[in-house]
């Protein structure tokens, strides 16, 4: 094992420049600075960690979803901590960066001076999310069949979350392309934003690493035998990319594990970069192949399900901090930046702290862990493998980053073995080359916003090497956000006399500085419950509609606050708890819910017209609205074909609203 661990760190230095000065090059190319609003005076000011070898800071801004920073707004000395921004409103999202300029010479870059970052997407109460979009469930046979009732909690959870739900169970004899086609068809006939992969769903393969001109070695340099990590390696990604040009009529390359040797026509991908936008953010739960373990495969599955609900019910308080164990501390790549700058962004002031993960989480729950070390398939030099996680927690969040074990689909893999403690552990991903951008985390976007953020980032953000990388995987559970509170409890449907009203009334949250309740309606269990019907914000705990849908009635109520993070402020809300009631006498108008057979959205990336194919000419108010709730385009669907012309909007992300049915679509 040493000669192998020795090897790991020759083979991911192969551009490496390793320094004599016991210096963090992670600290050098990052910045730790967070962001806080002055209400009364209406201004945002940034802080930092003044570093000993800057040399000076420039500050960007631009509005959050933009793709230019343009100039520079201020340009300060190497002993500025703070810049204070008054040019701002409090309705909108901004995104800085802090840009600095060291005295040390870039290796890479000669004979410039290297650079760190931070960024920071920040906002004032930023206004709640309500509708998440469409997230399939991708279940396989032998996990639905022994997890029922715990799979039924997922898809509960995932609706009381704001999301809209399709399961589907995936037979053991199914291939990629049989899965790809079956996320096609959801996509063109509804739509599909985010994918929970659980179990051993098929992996999809994708590189010519070492044959690849442009990748001459794999994404941790071991390109020579006896262990080269040449070829193909597992690429989720492809189920999240609906359009992209993916290839299998390129060279063969072979690697020394048998899943890794790509040949021409074999059904791995030629792809060692992303070949297009990826618009459904891809997450995996796969327990399978993991002997160092001492649960089976259904027992892990179980224990995370139920710990995963656990923490989406509010029950589970973390340590709003990150903790970075940077054992490549002298290699100048610096893999560990992207941690550092984000866990401040994320939780502040002293968000940071630099310690031995498996020491700080013995009897303490942390948010967030950084690991990077010399390492092999199942295991992280200074770190621990697989097998600790038997014993062990670490964190919630838990970036890692080494040789080997990002190539996730093989036996004892640290990735998806990290997701096996019993108590922590939710998400995991392979940071360091690329760099993942998880900023965003801290006005309350999921991971698998930021999966897609981070695959999609060829240059709009500092990532280092293999950006846009098809290896970008995210283990765990994609809906999964930060700062999750304490929903209601014991919701009761009551009805008057003629059954053409409904009275909800629920008891409180116990959460603190809970502010009040949104409630929501839908005719199926399934989600579409799109926007609250409360007009304002329900500050007791009961509410009378007055105009109920015909027949069933499904009600969601959750509970509302604002929390703050290193990065301003967003309001936030509980998963909700749910009930229905049937046999009322509604109007008929109030029957809005188009039938999701009946209606095809698309594109989900849209340049200038985004298309509306119904079943029939039934005529139909639609929606758009940007990211903060709020209506950008009104209009109508009056025939069975239409286009909307999106051409005048800004580029980001907004959601269109057609009687109840939500797309998520990206303009660039």
């Amino acid at each position: 094992m040493k000669n192998t661990i020795k090897y790991a760190v020759t083979a991911l230095s192969f551009i490496l420049y390793s320094a004599v000065q016991a210096q963090t090059y992670s600290n050098h190319r990052a910045v730790e600075a967070y962001a806080s609003w002055d209400e009364t005076n209406l201004s945002v000011t940034l802080r930092w960690k003044v570093e000993d070898n800057a040399q000076s800071y420039a500050i960007y801004k631009r509005i959050y979803g933009s793709e230019s920073w343009g100039g520079s707004v201020a340009n300060l000395t190497a002993t500025d901590s703070f810049y204070q921004d008054t040019d701002v409103d409090a309705t909108s999202i901004y995104e800085y960066t802090v840009d600095k300029t060291t005295t040390i010479t870039d290796p890479f870059n000669r004979p410039n001076k290297l650079k760190g970052y931070a960024y920071i997407s920040t906002a004032h109460k930023k206004p709640a999310v309500h509708s998440r979009g469409i997230i399939g469930v991708l279940v396989m046979d032998y996990i639905q069949n022994s997890l029922s009732s715990e799979i039924n909690t997922l898809t509960q959870d995932l609706v009381a979350d704001g999301w809209e739900v399709f399961k589907e169970v995936i037979a053991s004899n199914a291939g990629v392309n049989d899965v790809s086609d079956l996320i096609d068809y959801h996509v063109r006939s509804e739509g599909c934003n985010a994918l929970y992969l659980l179990g051993n769903i098929p992996v999809p393969y994708s590189g010519l690493y070492c044959e690849d001109l442009d990748y001459q070695s794999p994404p941790d340099g071991h390109k020579t035998a006896p262990n080269s990590h040449c070829g193909a390696w597992p690429s989720d990604v492809y189920y999240g990319v609906i359009d992209g040009a993916w290839t299998d009529v390129d060279s063969t390359t072979l690697g020394t594990r048998e899943q890794n040797k790509n040949r021409i026509g074999d059904g791995k991908f030629d792809n060692s970069r992303i070949p297009g936008e990826v618009t459904i953010g891809v997450g995996r739960v796969d327990f399978s192949n993991l002997p160092a373990l001492t649960k089976s495969e259904i027992e892990l599955t179980r224990q995370y399900l139920n710990k995963v609900h656990t923490y989406k019910s509010g029950e589970v308080k973390l340590i709003n901090q990150g903790i970075v164990e940077d054992n490549f501390s002298t290699l100048a790549e610096g893999f560990g930046a992207g941690a550092v700058r984000d866990f401040s962004a994320i939780c502040g002031k002293n968000g940071v702290i630099y310690d031995d993960v498996f020491t700080q989480t013995k009897d303490r729950d942390y948010a967030l862990s950084y690991t990077c070390g010399a390492g092999w398939y199942y295991s992280c030099n200074g770190f621990g493998a697989t097998i600790s996680f038997n014993t062990k927690n670490a964190a919630a969040f838990n970036h890692l980053f080494g040789s080997y074990f990002g190539d996730f689909d093989s036996e004892n893999n640290l990735l998806r073995g990290s997701l096996a403690s019993s108590k922590l552990g939710f998400v995991s991903m392979w940071t360091g080359r690329p760099k993942w951008l998880t900023h965003p985390l801290a006005l309350g976007e999921t991971y698998g916003e930021i999966t897609m953020k981070s695959q999609n980032n060829s240059s709009n953000y500092d990532a280092g090497y293999y950006q846009n990388g098809t290896h970008m995987a995210l283990m765990g559970d994609p809906s999964l956000r930060h700062h999750m509170i304490l929903p209601p409890t014991n919701a009761v449907l009551e009805t008057n006399t003629k059954k053409d009203q409904v009275t909800i009334k629920w008891t409180a949250s116990t959460e603190s500085d809970v502010i009040g309740y949104h409630l929501y309606r839908s005719q199926k269990s399934s989600g579409g419950y799109g926007s609250p019907i409360n007009a304002s914000l329900i500050e007791g705990t009961s509410y009378t509609d007055n105009q109920p849908y015909e027949g069933t009635n499904h009600y969601l109520v959750k509970a509302v606050k604002i929390t703050e993070t290193g990065s301003g402020s967003y309001t936030n809300m509980s998963i909700g708890i749910t009930d229905s009631i049937s046999g009322i006498k509604g109007s008929q108008s109030n029957i809005t819910m188009i039938d999701r057979s009946k209606i095809k959205i698309y594109p989900t990336l849209v340049q200038d017209k985004i298309h509306v194919e119904q079943e029939d000419a039934q005529r139909s108010s639609f929606a758009i609205q940007n990211s903060l709730g709020v209506n950008v385009i009104e209009g109508e669907i009056l025939s069975q074909k239409e286009s909307i012309n999106v051409q005048q909007l800004e580029s980001g992300v907004y959601f269109l609203m057609l009687n109840g049915f939500s797309q998520k679509f990206v303009k660039y």
